[in-house]
C-alpha cells in the first residue's frame, strides 16, 4: 500500500483469553534460569508445619533458586500476622495432642459397648466372657499406650525448638539469609486503600483472585490476596520475565479445579491478566509440585515422601471443611455475648445494623459510639476479628463463618472513605431473634416520631450532592403531594421518590436518648 504500511498480526490457536496451553518440562527450566519464583504465605509457614525431611527438602530447593525468589510485602505481613499462632509453631505438638486425645477415648467407648452388649444379651453373671472382655480391654489399652507413645517419640522429633524467640527461631534463622534483598516494598497508603476498595469492588463481580475471602474475612484482610495480585503485577512489569507463583492456596479464586484427567491449573482470567499487564507468562504450581519439578530439572533428590507430606498438608487446609457454614442462634448469641463485654460500640452497632435489615451507616455508627466529627473509621471491625478468632480457637466458630462486618466504601467525592457496614443476609434474621428487646437492641427516642424522620431525612442526605436548599420532611412531602418529580440540590435533580424510599428504609434506625 501507498503512504502507509498494514500492520499483520499471526495469531494462533492459543492466542486468545480463554486458551489454556498446557506449561512443558522447557517452561520450567526457563522459569528456574531467568523468570520470577513468587512464593505464597503458606510456602514459607509450611516450614514450620512441616517434618524435618520435608522441611530440609524445602529450604534445599529454595536456596538453588535463591536467585529467582521474590516475596511480595504482602506476603512478609501475612508471614508475621500468621507465624505465633498456636496452629503454626506448635503445629505438630497440637497435632499429637489431638491424636492422643482421640486415642484415650477408645478404650472407653469399647468397655461401654461391651457392657451394653453384655446387659443386651443377659451375660452379665457369666465369668468365663467377663475374663476375656477384660484380657481383649487390657490389651487395647496396651495398643493405645504404645500408639500414643510413638505420636509423642514423633512429635518430639518433628517440632521445632526454639521458636518462642526470633533470635533461636530455626526457620526464620534460615529465611533471612535467603530472602533478603528479594522481598518486595508495600504500597503507598493511598495505593493500600485503593487496593482495598477495588478487591471489594472485584468481589462483588467475583473477579479473581481473593473474592473468596471476603465471604469470611473482614475487608482489610480479606483484600490480603489481591493486595499480593497488584505487587506481583507490578514486579513483573519491572523485571518483563514470566512468572511462577507457589502457592498452597487451593480455592477457587485462584485456580480451575481438576476436571477427570485434567490437572487443576491457574484461573484463566489470571493468566490474560498478567500478560496484558506485563506482557509475561503466568505459571502456578503447588508446595509439592514445585519439589517434584526441582527434582527433575534441579537434580536435588528430592525425597518423595516430602512431596506427599506438603501434599496432605495442602489437602488438610480444605479437609473437613464444611461446602457451606454459617452461624447459628447459638454462636452468634456467644459471640456478641463476649463482643459486648470487651468492645460494646462494635455490638451495638452489629445489632443496629441488624435492626435497619442488614445495614448501618457512618452517622448512625458515630451517634452510636459517640465519636467526635474528625475520628476516623479504620481499624474500627479489628475487635470483630479478634472475638472471631479467640472462639475459633476454642470450638465454638468453625472459621468458615462470614465475617460479621463487612465495610462499604464511598461516596463519589470520598471512594476511599467508609460509608458504613453491612452483615451477611443470613445473620440479620438471627440477630433479631437472639437480641431483639435485649440490651443490645436499640431503642426508639422518647420524643415524637418527627425527630426519627428528620434523623432519616440527613441519613438519606448523606448520600446524595451537598444542598442547596434546606432539607426538611415538610417540603420533601410537599413536594411529593404536589406531584413534583424531583427536588433541586447543588443543581442536580434528585428524585423525590429516591429520597422517600431511603425514607422508609431508614425507618427502623432508632437511638438511644441521650
Amino acid at each position: 500500500m501507498q503512504g502507509s504500511e498494514l500492520s499483520v498480526v499471526s495469531r494462533g490457536i492459543f492466542d486468545c483469553d480463554e486458551a489454556h496451553q498446557s506449561p512443558l518440562q522447557a517452561d520450567y527450566e526457563r522459569i528456574f534460569q531467568t523468570g520470577m519464583v513468587v512464593l505464597d504465605t503458606n510456602v514459607l509457614l509450611n516450614l514450620y508445619r512441616s517434618n524435618e525431611q520435608t522441611r530440609l527438602d524445602t529450604l534445599a530447593v529454595l536456596k538453588q533458586l535463591r536467585d529467582r525468589l521474590w516475596i511480595p510485602y504482602q506476603v512478609l505481613v501475612e508471614f508475621w500476622r500468621n507465624r505465633e499462632q498456636g496452629s503454626i509453631r506448635h503445629h505438630h505438638r497440637g497435632k499429637a495432642k489431638e491424636a492422643q486425645a482421640a486415642l484415650e477415648k477408645v478404650p472407653r467407648s469399647a468397655r461401654d459397648a461391651l457392657e451394653r452388649w453384655v446387659a443386651a444379651v443377659h451375660l452379665k453373671n457369666n465369668t468365663e466372657v467377663a475374663e476375656q472382655i477384660d484380657r481383649v480391654l487390657d490389651g487395647l489399652v496396651k495398643a493405645v499406650d504404645e500408639a500414643k507413645t510413638l505420636i509423642e517419640m514423633q512429635a518430639a522429633t518433628d517440632s521445632l525448638q526454639g521458636t518462642a524467640s526470633t533470635d533461636t527461631d530455626p526457620v526464620l534463622a534460615e529465611l533471612g539469609p535467603l530472602l533478603e534483598g528479594r522481598i518486595g516494598e508495600p504500597l503507598s497508603p493511598e495505593a493500600h486503600a485503593k487496593a482495598v476498595q477495588e478487591a471489594q469492588r472485584r468481589a462483588d463481580a467475583e473477579i479473581p483472585p481473593g473474592y473468596e475471602d471476603f465471604k469470611t474475612k473482614p475487608s482489610e484482610q480479606a483484600a490480603g490476596d489481591y493486595v499480593l495480585w497488584v505487587q506481583l503485577l507490578d514486579e513483573a512489569v519491572r523485571r518483563g520475565c514470566d512468572v511462577l507463583l507457589v502457592t498452597g492456596d487451593v480455592k477457587k479464586d485462584w485456580w480451575s479445579p481438576q476436571n477427570g484427567d485434567i490437572p487443576a491449573r491457574p484461573r484463566m482470567e489470571l493468566v490474560a491478566e498478567v500478560r496484558q499487564h506485563a506482557g509475561v507468562a503466568l505459571f502456578m504450581l503447588s508446595p509439592g509440585d514445585l519439589l517434584t519439578w526441582a527434582d527433575q530439572i534441579l537434580d536435588l533428590q528430592v525425597n518423595q515422601a516430602s512431596v506427599n507430606d506438603l501434599n496432605q498438608l495442602r489437602a488438610a487446609e480444605n479437609e473437613g471443611k464444611p461446602t457451606t457454614a454459617g452461624w447459628t442462634d447459638e454462636s452468634i448469641k456467644v459471640f456478641l455475648t463476649q463482643l459486648a463485654a470487651r468492645y460494646q460500640v462494635q455490638a451495638k452497632v452489629i445489632v443496629a445494623a441488624a435492626a435497619n435489615n442488614g445495614f448501618v451507616d457512618r452517622a448512625t455508627v458515630y451517634d452510636l459510639a459517640g465519636y467526635p466529627a474528625d475520628r476516623q473509621l479504620k481499624g474500627f471491625t479489628r475487635p470483630v476479628s479478634t472475638i472471631a478468632k479467640e472462639l475459633e480457637e476454642g470450638g465454638v466458630l468453625t472459621g468458615e463463618e462470614p465475617f460479621l462486618l463487612q465495610t462499604v466504601y464511598g461516596s463519589e467525592s470520598e471512594p476511599s472513605l467508609a460509608s458504613g457496614f453491612r452483615l451477611p443476609d443470613e445473620v440479620v434474621p438471627l440477630i433479631c431473634e437472639v437480641f431483639e428487646g435485649s440490651g443490645l437492641w436499640p431503642v426508639p427516642r422518647r420524643s415524637d416520631n418527627q425527630a426519627g424522620k428528620q434523623r432519616a431525612v440527613r441519613i438519606a442526605m448523606a448520600m446524595l450532592p451537598a444542598n442547596t436548599v434546606e432539607w426538611t420532611v415538610e417540603n420533601i412531602e410537599k413536594a411529593a403531594e404536589l406531584g413534583s418529580a424531583t427536588v433541586s440540590a447543588a443543581g442536580q435533580d434528585v428524585p423525590v421518590e429516591y429520597i422517600l424510599r431511603e425514607l422508609e428504609s431508614h425507618a427502623s434506625l432508632w437511638v438511644r436518648e441521650t
